[in-house]
């Protein structure tokens, strides 16, 4: 995939029908995902939920890998749908890889939103297909309880709106770490999933990208590694610019290992970046988050520091 050949998915309209999956994990308390149906058609949207979507398969499978790409390929076949909504993330997604014929998606291009696990298959579609995805909110999740104000207008802008989507402005500034200015398409997810594709087919080319990432539950050391994987395997080099998000460590069991402030592994790794590092990204595992457009055009600076999304998400 160039950036050449990115897809821009129809924007969602009033009254539109959204598709629900899982992918990933099954429903901890499926009570969350019924009341983010109702906030959904609460807004006037109809929804169409998986026929396997409510399953449970291995104690953490939201059914058996052929159930959960059935469900995926019926929705984007199904011209009665025009977004496709991941109920949550968990574990999943990957076993689902070399299952799906990504020619169906590619033929039938709509929204398609996930996040955490689901990077996997938001990456490997953009490898594969060129079809920018939404890396962010979720039923189950953010949808099913108070979905925090700034994240919840700036999700149906970017899934809406047919303008560039611009600046993105957050309550918590951005931080420099290391100054600098780059313009690149934006390559969104969750950090121990990304490198789980490194050295496989569905991991699309990081060169020149803006890249953003996030993590949950994660020791620094672990970070740590897997960072210094992404550089060794030539990939942190060649990056344009690098943007932190959450790393949501709060909850993180304690370990014999010595904790250490994320920002100081941060700061060390972005002395070979060749652009600009900003932290601080409202996206992560966290109530407010940023939904990102995986694939198009993103200007980082530290003059400010910003980063704005030079042209649109979705088309007419």
């Amino acid at each position: 995939m160039d950036h050449g050949t990115v897809i821009r998915p129809r924007h969602l309209s009033p009254n539109a029908t959204i598709g629900i999956v899982s992918p990933a994990s099954p429903q901890r308390e499926p009570a969350r995902l019924t009341r983010g149906i109702h906030y959904l058609e609460s807004l006037g949207y109809r929804v169409k939920l998986g026929r396997n979507a409510l399953k449970s398969h291995g104690g953490y499978l939201a059914g058996k890998d052929e159930e959960r790409v059935a469900d995926l390929h019926e929705m984007f076949t199904d011209s009665s749908v025009s977004a496709i909504f991941c109920a949550r993330g968990g574990y999943g997604s990957s076993r689902l890889l070399s299952l799906i014929d990504f020619q169906i998606i590619k033929e039938n291009p709509k929204i398609f939103v996930g996040f955490s696990d689901v990077t996997a298959l938001q990456l490997a579609i953009l490898r594969k297909t060129g079809l920018v995805t939404f890396t962010g909110a979720l039923p189950s999740v953010d949808m099913a309880d108070e979905f925090d104000n700034y994240s919840e207008e700036w999700f149906w802008r970017a899934l809406t709106s047919t303008k560039p989507l611009g600046n993105i402005i957050q309550e918590q500034a951005l931080s420099t770490v290391k100054a600098g200015t780059a313009i690149g398409p934006l390559i969104a997810g969750n950090l121990s999933v990304l490198v789980s594709l490194i050295g496989t087919p569905y991991l699309p080319s990081l060169e020149a990208c803006v890249l953003a990432i996030e993590d949950v539950d994660e020791h620094t050391y672990r970070i740590d590694r897997m960072l210094t994987h992404l550089l060794n395997a030539g990939h942190l080099t060649e990056v344009s610019a690098l943007l932190t998000g959450s790393w949501s460590q709060a909850n993180t069991q304690r370990s014999a290992t010595p904790n250490r402030d994320v920002g100081e592994v941060i700061h060390e790794i972005s002395e070979f970046v060749r652009g600009p590092v900003l932290a601080n990204l409202m996206y992560g595992h966290e109530p407010q988050k940023l939904t990102l457009p995986v694939g198009i055009l993103a200007k980082v600076s530290s003059d400010g520091p910003i980063v704005t999304f030079v042209e649109s998400a979705t088309s007419e």
